[in-house]
């Protein structure tokens, strides 16, 4: 093989390596903000059967979210993250600071307890 050929190979390797990597790290306030969503989906379908019986829109909606920081968990999978959320609920709107353990899937991210 010559110098230029195993040169050629190597570039490629260190492309696809560091493609992978990308693709392994921590998550973006996108993808947090997508799994928050999801979870207060599904609690909004759980409501929801119960504000129609009461007539009332129980229902509690992300309306901004900001990612503050992320390190790997700790003896856990995935990245524990701190991020601030502006929730829109049967309450009113109040913004609050969170934190939660995000955990890539097969469908996208997850968040969980810490």
């Amino acid at each position: 093989m010559s110098r230029f050929a195993l040169a050629r190979s190597l570039a490629a390797v260190s492309t696809v390596c560091l493609a992978l990597a990308a693709c392994s790290g921590e998550p973006s306030e996108a993808d947090m903000k997508a799994a928050v969503e999801q979870t207060f989906g599904g609690m909004n379908e759980q409501l929801g059967g119960v504000g129609k019986l009461i007539g009332k829109d129980l229902s509690t909606k992300v309306k901004g979210f900001r990612k503050l920081a992320c390190a790997e968990a700790k003896g856990n999978p995935g990245f524990a993250c701190d991020f601030e959320m502006t929730l829109n609920g049967p309450l009113g709107e109040k913004t609050e600071k969170a934190s939660g353990r995000f955990v890539k899937g097969d469908k996208g991210w997850a968040v969980f307890e810490k």
